[in-house]
């Protein structure tokens, strides 16, 4: 097993998983899976099947793991290509997954440049304030515009999550040192 690496980044990111986690359990919440770290395709792929593994075995009505599994995948993935690097060439992030009997709590969290804060935060709040139809008709729009960012995105993630969700957005933007945020995104997932 090889030793994490102890960066002030890593350690402010940690303490904020750690709150995130603790906030959960006190509001009742039980924590099915949790990762704090890089996130590799190969770890991505274990805790994709991990969790839908997981899901199955709670037996939640089919829909609700479909939906549940897609927004996982979206979600690590941006982890994966999305994180940013802290000054140490350290990509640290995170996911927690807990459930109670009427929803499953998602958050996820990746390191940003802290210019591009008010950018995620303007684009999360539009896409909260979309109803459904102008929801389907902007991700219509961005597929058959085909844009492409320099990372591979064409900004699908978060619209896909708030359609498969059902529900809005919440998130936080964190400072970190060095030009750098958190961006953590916090999806609730109806069971019923």
């Amino acid at each position: 097993m090889t030793e994490e690496p102890n960066t002030e980044t890593t350690t402010a990111i940690r303490q904020i998983f750690e709150v995130q986690s603790d906030f959960l359990v006190e509001n009742d919440q039980t924590i099915l899976v949790s990762h704090f770290g890089a996130f590799s395709q190969s770890l991505v792929s274990s805790l994709s099947e991990g969790i839908e593994n997981l899901l199955v075995s709670i037996g939640d009505k089919r829909m609700v793991i479909k939906r549940m599994f897609s927004i996982l995948i979206e979600g690590l993935q941006n982890l994966r290509l999305h994180g940013e690097l802290d000054s140490q060439g350290v990509q640290s992030g995170f996911l927690v997954l807990s459930n109670d009997e009427k929803q499953y709590k998602l958050i996820l969290a990746n390191i940003i440049k802290t210019e591009d804060t008010q950018l995620i935060s303007n684009y999360v709040d539009s896409i909260n304030s979309y109803s459904k139809e102008e929801l389907k008709k902007s991700y219509t729009s961005i597929l058959s515009n085909e844009f492409l960012s320099p990372k591979g995105g064409a900004g699908l993630g978060l619209i896909t999550t708030r359609i498969k969700s059902g529900n809005l957005l919440e998130f936080e933007l964190l400072n970190l040192d060095g030009g750098q945020s958190l961006f953590v995104l916090k999806i609730s997932i109806d069971r019923l």
